[in-house]
């Protein structure tokens, strides 16, 4: 008989997610954490590799960004095209250069930013998550080499970061016309990982299984945090496995 492990993911000081998961090996309780051992298919596991990727990616915005932080999409006009992604690179790393100048001059720290440089054809363009702070149309001017869109971060809307998420990681299609490529600032945080090898019991798994859509079950377990949302999935070889996503409570300490 196996245990049943918590993972907490601590993402800054208001958004937290938790997992609760069997595991097999009684000899890993309270070791250092390790990837589960899960038999998949190649088709299945692209699938499971793409959903985490999209997950940390969520989990180190959360954890980096606010409300007050910027979504900013750059594209290049035919005068300033880059000959190549090397190229495409060097244009972005000068945008962010001139941007900390000025927020050097304005008192502000270093921008924070992560997403990815996409080549379609001989078409680039960034999508971004970067810190906010400055006018957004002055952010926009900075860039100077072709159209520009900032838009404030609605990270309180789980469903649509979601989405954002999965769009700025998705996939290339075609390998030979389509390249896509992630870039982070080093000043980037990660989020807090605890986990606890005692907590619960193979009882108490099975039946949060059940509750996943349940509010005040894990409020009342969770009091200073809000429910965001819940989902469990079976596997025959795993057994359960329960992801919780919640926000923390204005005014709780």
């Amino acid at each position: 008989m196996g245990f049943v492990r918590n993972v907490k993911y601590f993402c800054g000081k208001e958004y937290v997610e938790m997992d609760l998961f069997e595991m097999a090996d009684m000899r890993e309780r309270g070791r250092k954490m390790r990837g589960k051992k899960i038999n998949l298919s190649s088709a299945d596991q692209v699938r499971r590799n793409r959903n985490r990727a999209a997950r940390t990616f969520l989990q180190k915005v959360h954890t980096n960004f606010t409300a007050n932080d910027i979504y900013l999409t750059l594209t290049y006009d035919l005068m300033h095209r880059p000959e190549d992604t090397k190229a495409a690179k060097r244009d972005f790393h000068n945008f962010i250069r001139r941007i900390n100048r000025r927020r050097k001059r304005l008192g502000m720290k270093p921008v924070q930013y992560m997403g990815t440089i996409e080549r379609k054809g001989e078409n680039y363009h960034f999508h971004m998550i970067i810190s906010g702070g400055m006018d957004r149309d002055e952010l926009e001017n900075i860039w100077g080499k072709g159209l520009s869109n900032a838009s404030r971060l609605r990270i309180h809307d789980q469903e649509l970061m979601q989405k954002l998420c999965k769009y700025i990681l998705k996939e290339a299609r075609d390998k030979e016309k389509y390249e896509n490529t992630y870039i982070c600032s080093r000043n980037l945080k990660n989020p807090v990982v605890k986990k606890n090898d005692w907590a619960f019991s193979h009882k108490k798994l099975n039946e949060l299984a059940g509750l996943t859509d349940c509010r005040e079950i894990w409020e009342a377990m969770y009091p200073k945090y809000e429910f965001i949302e819940a989902m469990s999935t079976y596997n025959d070889m795993t057994g359960w496995h329960v992801t919780v996503k919640m926000r923390k409570k204005e005014g709780s300490a």
